[in-house]
């Protein structure tokens, strides 16, 4: 077939991939490029690197007076990603600062991907189910420091925007609270009880 140029502006008679090689470099294409719809195939190798980053810093306490059975999401604790291609997956990398509570109480968080748990432990009886956990910030009287961290490689399969957050609980009885970025003292000294900060980050990696 002819290729034919007209007084539009068009091509026609030009097949996919009938341009020389090199024929086309990068201050010929627009400043952006509108993927939208279509599925990206990288190349053979290519797999495994990072495409997107998105990290949420929270700097204010959070607490809850809630079991494990009934965690609550902590506010202000999410990230947001919206995949560029179903078979992608998602590193999810969750830091909790510093946990305290008011009494002796172990404690747990789990990580969610939207209205879904997921990185938990197997089912076992009424035993709350959750993706990591600790033991009693406060026993008898004392107190210490307890951080905790999540890390997980998540297939959402989607190309929908996604959010990841994290709920927490405690395992105690009598309406104890737990805390996020404080301990049980927070004692307002400059040389004793510190304010910390838990971070959320989700990155895109290829698949």
């Amino acid at each position: 077939m002819a290729i034919t140029i007209n007084g539009t502006g068009s091509i026609t008679g030009l097949t996919a991939g009938g341009l020389p090689d090199g024929s086309i470099v990068a201050d010929d294409l627009a400043s952006s490029l509108d993927l939208t719809g279509k599925t990206v195939t990288l190349p053979s190798g290519t797999g495994g690197k990072i495409l997107q980053v998105v990290s949420t810093v929270k700097s204010d306490t959070f607490s809850t007076t809630s079991g494990a059975g009934s965690a609550v999401t902590i506010t202000g604790l999410t990230a947001s990603i919206t995949p560029a291609s179903a078979s992608n997956k998602i590193l999810v990398m969750v830091h909790l600062g510093e946990v305290g509570c008011n009494g002796d109480s172990t404690y747990g968080f789990t990580l969610f991907r939207d209205t879904t748990a997921i990185c938990i432990g197997d089912s076992a009886g009424n035993r709350p189910r959750m993706s990591v956990g600790g033991g009693q910030p406060w026993t008898g009287g004392t107190w210490r420091s307890v951080q905790n961290s999540i890390t997980f490689l998540d297939s959402p399969s989607t190309t929908s925007s996604t959010t990841y957050s994290v709920k927490m609980g405690h395992n105690g009885n009598g309406g104890f609270t737990l805390w996020l970025n404080r301990n049980y003292r927070d004692d307002n000294s400059t040389d004793n009880d510190i304010r910390a900060a838990s971070t959320i980050t989700v990155m895109e990696v290829a698949g």
